[in-house]
């Protein structure tokens, strides 16, 4: 099992040239395997006391521990093989076999011994996610509660047992997953809503009414509030296990957290706290008070502009071996993107805010603070178009914006905060940076400047 395991992962990281694919093989593989599981455990529940049915006998305990790798593994290899096609669909095999898995980690027996099993339901939440559409949200941010649900369960019902501490480092790690698509679901619901909304309104059939905003404005608040949250605690894990543990080179059969494993939860925390920094200014609108353990909205807005910021350090914080060395890990291609877009949001944002660079900023504009000239330059970076003639990147919801209250919500922060650079003059300059360009330019263009009131 251990070695399928390893081939699954091969696979993935090689994109396809080496190691095992997961298939319908493997499945069925599997589903057999925890029947057995299954078979046992009623055999035991006829020969044992209650109170034993806690631990699986025997050899079981590794079996269980190995399948939810194998579950795992699986599981997050064929969502790479999922992809939209129009919008709303998505491709039928790898999706209905990622449902399996999903439902194999929900019927394992003794379901706490096998903790990185979770993966599957946070892979069938991110298949639904995918398809861009408020039902595919709407599902997606189901499964996830349901897997940090299941994950909560999990560590209480171990407790303080003693020789627990394998499985509760397992579901610590697993916990790092779960929120990074958690948060990361949150943010692309909000940029759904506010880079389309002008879209729907066109359809015959939408999924909202121009006088849905305040009802959309309330559920984003209280989603992003609670993402920021849930990635805030995601960041504090890591440090926990990077304290207790470290982080390891490569997956294996005992650890899950690599070295880097901070950087995603981390880019998504930031990512949702600057949609929830603009949602606020429309929030107060409806509300005097914040909630959220906020006295008022003042003070809530600071406290989310640090939030962003101590999210942004763990992107760029230096990695370090267990002996204390500081390893070259530079970003990734897609985490220098991501970094390069929250500066830009930023810097539009609250022009003048000191957010220093980190050791890999040789390769962006790094300019700081974040005036003008940094919103220019970060402009220019992602705009500028590589061999294969596309640009590098879009500025996410703040260069997509069509809904009238988020594009208040910028200004209105912008004037909070002094800026000279106009969101809508920027807008204009810039309108390549408009991440729904490609599918109808002129219809998009036609949207965008309605919204801008040009």
């Amino acid at each position: 099992m251990e070695s399928i395991c390893l081939a699954l992962r091969a696979w993935s990281t090689s994109k396809g040239k080496e190691g095992r694919a997961a298939d319908k093989e493997l499945v069925d593989r599997l589903e057999a395997e925890i029947d057995g599981y299954r078979d046992g455990l009623g055999g035991f529940r006829a020969k044992e006391a209650f109170d034993a049915l806690t631990e699986p006998p025997g050899d079981l305990r590794e079996l269980l521990w190995l399948a939810g790798w194998m579950i795992y593994e699986a599981s997050l290899q064929l969502l790479d093989a999922t992809r939209a096609t129009d919008g709303s669909e998505i491709v039928v095999a790898p999706a209905d076999l990622i449902r399996r898995l999903r439902h194999l980690a929900e019927y394992l027996p003794w379901p706490h011994f096998a903790p990185r099993a979770l993966g599957a339901i946070r892979a069938d939440a991110l298949v639904a996610s995918k398809r861009d559409t408020t039902q595919g949200y709407r599902e997606a941010s189901l499964l996830h509660e349901q897997a940090r649900r299941r994950h909560d369960d999990y560590v209480r019902v171990h407790g303080a047992e003693p020789g627990r501490e394998r499985e509760l480092l397992g579901l610590q790690e697993i916990f790092l997953q779960l929120v990074l698509s958690e948060t990361g679901t949150v943010c692309r619901a909000t940029e759904q809503i506010v880079g389309r909304w002008l879209d729907e309104l066109e359809k015959d059939d939408p999924d909202w009414a121009a006088e849905d905003e305040d009802r959309s404005i309330r559920l984003m608040y209280e989603q992003l509030s609670v993402g920021v949250t849930l990635g805030e605690r995601a960041l504090a894990t890591a440090a926990e296990i990077t304290r207790k543990y470290g982080l390891v080179k490569a997956v294996n059969r005992e650890r899950l957290a690599m070295r880097t494993a901070p950087r995603n939860p981390a880019i998504m925390t930031a990512r949702a706290a600057l949609h929830l920094l603009t949602i606020s200014y429309e929030m107060e609108e409806l509300t005097d008070h914040p909630g959220y353990g906020h006295d008022d909205w003042a003070r809530m807005r600071e406290a989310t502009i640090e939030r962003f910021r101590a999210a942004y350090a763990m992107i760029e914080k230096p990695v370090h071996d267990e002996h204390g060395n500081l390893l070259e890990l530079p970003l990734s291609s897609p985490h220098e993107r991501s970094v390069v877009q929250l500066r830009l949001n930023a810097a539009l944002l609250v022009p003048g805010l000191d957010l220093p660079a980190g050791p890999d900023a040789d390769g962006y504009p790094a300019r700081n603070p974040l005036d003008d000239q940094a919103v220019e330059e970060l402009s220019a970076w992602l705009a500028a178009t590589g061999s294969n003639g596309r640009i590098r990147g879009n500025a996410n919801a703040i260069g997509a914006a069509t809904m009238p209250a988020y594009i208040r919500g910028v200004e209105a922060c912008q004037a909070d905060h002094g800026a000279s650079t106009g969101y809508r003059d920027w807008r204009t300059r810039w309108f390549a940076l408009d991440r729904y360009l490609d599918e109808d330019e002129e219809g998009r263009r036609r949207r965008v400047w309605q919204a801008m009131g040009r």
